[in-house]
């Protein structure tokens, strides 16, 4: 049974200990305890919160109707911390991910409340992820790219010597015409065999004409979603740089490595207050 959130609800506690002061390990389950919802923490992004309470999931929660009290809580579940303070790649580190992990704490410690600084971490970390997609898809994308501007350029320099075909089969059939005219013998079957061979030559053109419109409208498609990801790796390089986190926006693009980010979020943990006692 599917149960709505209304907006402020005060939080009461996270299942388990909150960590004491100076023991801050990481949060071992995702069970959420709210006022009127409690449920295990299965989705934490920027459009909110997905709890799972008896095999169903609940209603997605936005971030904004929390109250810092229970964003504290939230961070003691162990998919909101990992959420929050991993970033998965499949690059190795280096030093791009020492600074960017440099650039995001610094934008959590000046964060101006709890909910503003895992909004804005939430939304950086999908621009990251969003920005890692489309740069991975850049390599096979150029390849296919090149392959079909290859194949297009060969079936065009075929088209060239088609339209010679062509004009070659109509010039015989002119001069077939003209003997006949001139009453040359035999001239009309020589007439009707020009005019099946011109036929025969049309008919391959039009044919070949065709492959090479599909050849080059495959060749501009191909460029085109070339361009398009590199256009949307520049307009997640700005929507970050706008933010204070740095990403290159033009080729050669870099991925973003692993990056981990866990001692603001812990320092944000310590503010909680001792087990056992429940917000108001």
């Amino acid at each position: 049974m599917a149960m709505a959130l209304p907006p402020h609800l005060q939080a009461q506690s996270a299942v388990g200990s909150i960590p004491a002061r100076g023991s801050l390990d990481m949060p071992t389950n995702s069970i959420l305890v709210l006022r009127k919802v409690t449920g295990e923490v299965r989705v934490l992004d920027s459009k909110g919160l997905v709890l799972e309470a008896n095999q169903v999931y609940l209603p997605r929660i936005k971030l904004s109707d929390l109250t810092t009290a229970q964003l504290q809580a939230l961070l003691e579940t162990k998919t909101a911390y990992v959420t929050l303070t991993d970033f998965d790649s499949l690059h190795g580190t280096n030093g791009q991910g020492a600074d960017l992990e440099i650039q995001i704490q610094k934008i959590w410690r000046q964060g101006k409340s709890l909910p503003d600084k895992i909004q804005t971490r939430l939304q950086i970390l999908e621009d990251l992820h969003e920005y890692n997609i489309n740069v991975a898809m850049l390599p096979a994308s150029l390849a296919a790219a090149s392959q079909y501007e290859v194949h297009a350029n060969a079936v065009n320099d075929r088209m060239t010597n088609r339209v010679a075909n062509v004009a070659v089969a109509a010039a015989q059939v002119e001069v077939s015409e003209q003997a006949r005219a001139a009453g040359t013998p035999d001239a009309g079957e020589a007439v009707r065999q020009a005019r099946d061979t011109y036929q025969d030559t049309a008919n391959r053109f039009d044919r070949a004409n065709d492959r090479a419109m599909i050849a080059n409208g495959q060749a501009v498609g191909a460029e085109q979603q070339v361009e398009v990801y590199m256009a949307k790796c520049a307009a997640i390089s700005a929507r970050l740089a706008n933010e204070g986190i740095y990403v290159p926006a033009t080729p050669p693009f870099s991925p973003v490595p692993p990056l981990t980010m866990s001692s603001e979020v812990d320092a944000e943990r310590m503010t909680n207050e001792p087990p056992g006692q429940v917000s108001n």
